[in-house]
């Protein structure tokens, strides 16, 4: 009995050791991950060589198509007239209706080297639900070009304006189908034209049909009734059997007088279609005016003014207070027809401090468990390694995602630990592991980020 408790009481002394160096190992990990990147962070704040490589503008959309064309416009204007020191590299990033390349972008690094083109498919998606941030989530740079998109039906339709088409949406609810790509401009439009008369309100039956092409091929199969269209979209296809039925604008179009307002018809409709430029949250301020002072620029010169004019863009330029006030309405307009009640963005931190607390406690329990004298005890301990490996990899996930860790210093810490959980519990073998996860870490994030130009949370 004195023997036994001879051993245990050998054993507090390597208990209260290995306590404390896993302790110190976690309060070092810590310190770095939050001390590092704001030391980071504040070298980026000296631009005085901004930009110092290529800016890379993400396009959330597939390339040829008007976001895209639109870009490729000002990126020729900036390269022609030597604007800038760096090239505007153009990145498509297409998906979930822009929403992947805009989370991409705001994950970015905020040092002003990357950027985001998005319409107003960043407060579409914002109020539909398709994303949980919106323009609060970035730095708006500027506003470039206008356009206002037009209501289509095919050439015989039964409806020749838009008074009979209301009609029967709401004489006959859910009848009338329309075409729109779930969560974008296209889909609010739809949604502005219900609410606009509270007597004899409309209502759609919504057809996700994507993109102005495929909405245009569902139109002229049958598929769809009523569609929104952009003034360029329309141009191409009025020949092939398409026809306006109102102008979403304040008033006509000088280019096609023909095409009555939403207005005039009983309407209060304007649905604007704006290329946006965004930043991430943090760029600094010399970054954000220089990129709009070469977008002012680019959209003063001739090539740029006629290319709008071939697509019907109105030569709009907003930056600063002008724009602030601009999308401020903007927000208004969504919110009064959203899909979803937006209260701002869940505030998970608690629940990710919560769960690497609970990771850490874990860790140094299983450290404990060296050798199992059961079975029994060997199947508790594997289950527990598992669990903390899962717990570990969501961690190193949420920790990019929410705190905007950089890969490396996440991939640096995320390394150690699964190293520990697996069972190193020597001093020399964490070194190695520090070591290793520094080391993979900085070179992942170099090969991605310089060699394919791939960005890295």
């Amino acid at each position: 009995m004195n023997l036994s408790y001879r051993m245990t009481a050998s054993k507090r002394p390597h208990i209260r050791d290995s306590l404390m160096r896993h302790l110190v190992i976690f309060v070092v990990f810590t310190l770095g991950l939050l001390i590092l990147p704001g030391c980071f962070d504040s070298a980026s704040d000296a631009v005085d060589s901004y930009p110092g490589k290529p800016i890379k503008v993400v396009v959330p959309f597939p390339a040829g198509g008007g976001s895209d064309s639109f870009v490729r416009i000002i990126q020729k204007a900036v390269r022609d007239e030597q604007l800038l020191a760096q090239p505007l590299v153009v990145i498509n990033v297409p998906g979930a209706g822009g929403t992947i390349g805009s989370r991409r972008a705001r994950q970015a690094t905020a040092d002003g080297h990357t950027i985001l083109c998005l319409h107003e498919g960043i407060l579409s998606s914002k109020y539909a639900g398709r994303t949980t941030y919106g323009p609060e989530a970035f730095r708006a740079i500027a506003a470039t070009g206008q356009s206002n998109l037009v209501v289509c039906v095919l050439e015989d339709s039964p409806f020749s304006n838009l008074s009979e088409l209301m009609a029967t949406a709401g004489s006959q609810p859910e009848k009338i189908r329309f075409g729109m790509a779930q969560g974008t401009p296209t889909h609010f439009v739809g949604r502005k034209l219900e609410t606009a008369r509270k007597e004899n309100a409309g209502k759609f039956r919504y057809v996700a049909s994507g993109g102005g092409t495929k909405r245009f091929n569902d139109l002229i199969g049958g598929h769809i009734d009523v569609t929104p269209f952009s003034l360029a979209e329309y141009s191409n296809f009025r020949e092939n059997g398409v026809r306006a039925i109102a102008y979403l604008g304040a008033a006509r179009l000088p280019e096609a007088p023909e095409i009555p307002t939403a207005r005039e018809q009983g309407f209060d409709v304007i649905m604007r279609h704006v290329q946006y430029w965004w930043a991430p949250k943090s760029t600094p301020n010399a970054a954000i005016d220089m990129i709009a002072d070469v977008l002012e620029a680019a959209m003063a010169t001739g090539y740029v003014q006629n290319k709008l004019e071939e697509l019907k863009i109105q030569p709009l330029f907003l930056r600063d207070k002008a724009l602030r006030n601009h999308l401020a309405n903007r927000e208004t307009d969504f919110q009064d027809v959203a899909l979803v009640t937006f209260d701002g963005l869940p505030n998970l931190v608690p629940w990710t401090l919560a769960l690497t607390f609970l990771m850490v406690l874990l860790a140094i329990w299983t450290s404990f468990h060296r050798k199992a004298p059961s079975p029994a005890h060997a199947s508790k301990s594997a289950w527990t390694t598992l669990t903390f490996c899962v717990g570990a990899l969501v961690a190193y996930v949420l920790a990019m995602q929410i705190f905007g860790l950089p890969y490396a210093f996440a991939t640096a810490a995320f390394i150690p630990l699964m190293g520990r959980a697996a069972g190193a519990r020597s001093w020399r073998t964490t070194t190695r592991l520090v070591v290793t996860g520094i080391g993979l870490g900085w070179a992942c994030s170099l090969i991605f980020t310089k060699l394919l130009v791939i960005d890295l949370p």
